[in-house]
């Protein structure tokens, strides 16, 4: 078993020593012995005894000299806390026996003393020194658990201001301190929260004389207040009221949150938002570089006094000025900014009254920014680099500064101004320049961030400007050039219908020929020899016949040239297909000829012209019929394919040579005796009316087949429009 605790023995008495060592000992615990104060020094720093058994007087150095150096030596600091029992033969010293005790002995023991009373004394002592060290500890944590409570409440990025029940402030931190712009704390101590010297407004003052005397809790959201040093500031306080231990109002916390930034932030980006907005809705240059400068200098805008834009001239390798917006004297800036705060108008309402309107064409300020020009290889330039680095620059003493060129100097007579580049799609359009010349307002790094996120909107606006004037050049190029195409068109229309009636001509002179030959030739016989009756019926019937076929071939040219626009209704294309068979049944039958007929049974129906459709289709088949001159089959069927309807009509006759299939479809070709060449050309322009399209395959000796394609859906109308509905969006 170890000790328990470590005791030290300093005195000069040996036979103390061996009688303490004995009973201490036997108690538990180990004894040390020193016989003088240096020796006692010198154990206590070998050892650091739990206890210090200390003889006042003894020679060279008494105990009271050894308990001065020991609490008050920093060599012993970390022993100055070790209980100390005070031996001493002395009686009846009570004023050095409590001074000792004021220094913080532990306890007095007279000599000589009785084992059971020093065992007893040393084991109080033990208990007393651990009650007290536990004590201290405690109050250490107190204090150091005040000390973070206040380190915390002093640092909070929130203001804390408390009051007692009556209003009289007890505690500050800094944060509150700093933003009422108060000196010092010590300014507030001592004030009244409810009489407004503090906060300067009555309403609060209030809303906490609620708080002490109702004990309910308030909120106050964003209220203006007017520092100490007069700076405006938005806040927002939460109040709550200190109740004891009994439950009784003992004060009030509040704490303050400073919005002043937070509220200048969202009053700019609502600034952008509006002239964003305006901006959006012009597509012209020159009212809308005219906008942008009114936003920049508008007061209840940016609020700059002038300000210019300079766009990259790419062709000519040049930084132009394009327009300028400010006084060029300070009468001319008074008198304006005296007009305008007479109006006291809202953003809102400045930017439709003056944002649109074109500078004067006799403005000193437009006309000089218009005569700016330079090179955009001229990189030292302060306008070239802010093109070259995308950045805005702040010019501080513009006179002397080496990036500021001489002529644009003494052209604009500028102290100090502010650049930001307008950016679209990551390339530079172009540089906006502005200061406040004859205000002397310092140009503010919050000022130039806004104008800086105004011009990278203004760029965008400005490259959509740019191209929607190429939009209307192009647009005005594709006009022109669609009105001489459609010259065109109609000088070709002319051409093809010139040669179309010329060609029909020779055709119609070339059928009409032979019958009207047949029938002069016939009708000078009939007048040569009238009294021959045979011969005038014969010549007479012959005439009657002739004349027949010249109205089948005027009645054909007719039918041709007025095929109609088809009158589209839905219809179902598979009982067309029936009908027209069943029409031309007869005629099959007399020519021995068999039809197998294969219809789609889930075909939609489509938007036809039932009429035209069925003498297409009676074209195509009277002409597989025509073209089996002995027993043959003709097969009709119908699918769907690609949203449209297909019907395919095939037969074995006699099929077509490549020239008759490369002809069959112009007007006047035919290859039956007899025949106009009309029927294919009828059938062709039917179906392309019905936005269908018509194919046919055939082989000399093997057949014939046709397929004819019809959109279920109605085609769109193509009637020619202006191409300016683009731009416009609505018809010319």
């Amino acid at each position: 078993m170890y000790p328990k605790n470590t005791i030290l023995l300093i005195d000069d008495d040996t036979s103390l020593h061996d009688l303490c060592r004995a009973i201490l000992a036997r108690m538990g615990y180990k004894c040390i012995s020193a016989f003088n104060g240096v020796e006692g020094l010198e154990k206590i720093r070998e050892h650091h005894p739990d206890l210090i058994l200390l003889d006042l007087m003894m020679p060279d150095m008494d105990g009271e000299q050894v308990y001065q150096e020991l609490i008050s030596n920093a060599e012993y600091q970390a022993y100055k806390d070790i209980p100390v029992i005070m031996l001493t033969a002395i009686s009846h010293d009570e004023e050095r026996e409590n001074k000792m005790l004021k220094l913080g002995v532990s306890a007095y023991l007279n000599k000589p003393f009785g084992l059971n009373e020093l065992v007893n004394v040393i084991k109080n002592v033990f208990v007393t020194h651990e009650i007290r060290l536990h004590n201290k500890r405690l109050q250490e944590e107190i204090t150091s658990a005040k000390q973070y409570l206040e380190r915390l409440i002093d640092n909070a990025p929130v203001g804390v201001l408390s009051s007692d029940a009556k209003g009289n402030i007890v505690q500050v931190n800094s944060f509150f301190v700093n933003l009422m712009g108060v000196e010092s704390v010590d300014k507030l101590w001592g004030q009244n929260i409810l009489e407004g010297k503090v906060i300067g407004r009555k309403d609060v003052c209030e809303r906490f004389r609620q708080v002490l005397e109702t004990g309910t809790a308030v909120k106050i959201p964003t209220i203006d207040i007017h520092n100490r040093q007069g700076r405006r500031i938005n806040v927002n306080i939460n109040c709550v009221p200190l109740k004891d231990e009994n439950g009784n109002i003992s004060g009030l916390l509040s704490i303050w949150e400073d919005v002043t930034e937070a509220e200048k932030r969202a009053y700019e980006l609502n600034i952008l938002r509006q002239i964003g907005q305006a901006m959006q809705s012009v597509l012209e240059l020159d009212p809308l570089l005219h906008l942008i400068l009114t936003s920049i200098t508008a007061g209840c805008a940016l609020g700059f006094s002038r300000a210019m834009i300079l766009l990259v001239n790419e062709q000519k390798k040049v930084l132009e000025g394009k327009m300028g917006v400010g006084p060029t004297s300070l009468e001319e800036a008074l008198e304006i900014w005296d007009k305008l705060a007479k109006e006291h108008s809202n953003l809102e309402v400045f930017l439709e009254k003056y944002g649109l309107k074109l500078p004067n064409r006799n403005d000193r300020f437009d006309q000089i920014v218009k005569k700016v020009s330079v090179p955009l290889d001229q990189d030292w330039d302060v306008l070239i680099k802010t093109i070259r680095e995308k950045r805005p620059f702040k010019i501080e003493n513009a006179a002397s500064n080496s990036m500021v060129s001489p002529e644009f100097q003494q052209a604009f007579d500028m102290e100090e101004f502010a650049t930001a580049p307008l950016i679209a799609k990551n390339r530079v359009v172009g540089i906006v320049v502005a200061d406040n010349k004859f205000s002397n307002f310092p140009l503010q790094p919050d000022r130039i961030k806004l104008l800086s996120l105004f011009a990278s909107q203004a760029g965008l606006a400005i490259e959509n400007a740019e191209t929607y004037r190429k939009l209307e050049d192009k647009v005005a190029q594709l006009n022109r050039a669609y009105q001489q195409l459609q010259e065109a068109h109609e000088k070709l229309l002319r051409s093809e219908r010139l040669a179309t009636v010329g060609k029909m001509a020779a055709h119609i002179a070339h059928e009409i020929r032979n019958p009207l030959t047949a029938i002069g030739g016939f009708a000078r016989a009939i007048l040569r020899e009238p009294q021959d009756i045979e011969n005038v019926k014969l010549g007479g019937k012959i005439i009657s016949r002739e004349v027949n076929r010249l109205e089948k071939i005027l009645a054909n040219v007719l039918d041709f040239t007025k095929i109609s626009q088809p009158f589209k209704q839905q219809h179902d294309i598979n009982a067309i297909i029936e009908e027209v068979i069943q029409l031309n049944k007869p005629v099959m039958h007399e020519r021995n000829i068999s039809c197998n007929i294969q219809l789609h049974s889930s075909l939609p129906p489509a938007w036809v012209d039932e009429e035209q459709i069925k003498q297409a289709l009676v074209n195509i088949l009277v002409n597989s019929i025509h073209s089996i001159h002995h027993q043959g089959k003709i097969s009709v069927s119908t699918d769907l394919v690609d949203e449209q309807v297909l019907i395919e009509i095939s037969d074995n006759g006699a099929g077509m040579t490549k020239e008759t299939l490369e002809n069959m479809f112009n007007p006047f070709f035919t290859t039956k005796s007899g025949g106009t060449g009309l029927g294919m050309a009828v059938t062709q322009r039917i179906i392309e009316e019905h936005g269908g399209e018509i194919q046919v395959e055939s082989e000399k000796g093997k057949g014939t087949t046709f397929r004819i394609f019809i959109p279920l859906t109605v085609p769109p109308e193509t009637v020619p429009e202006s191409i300016t509905k683009i731009v416009n969006n609505e018809p010319r």
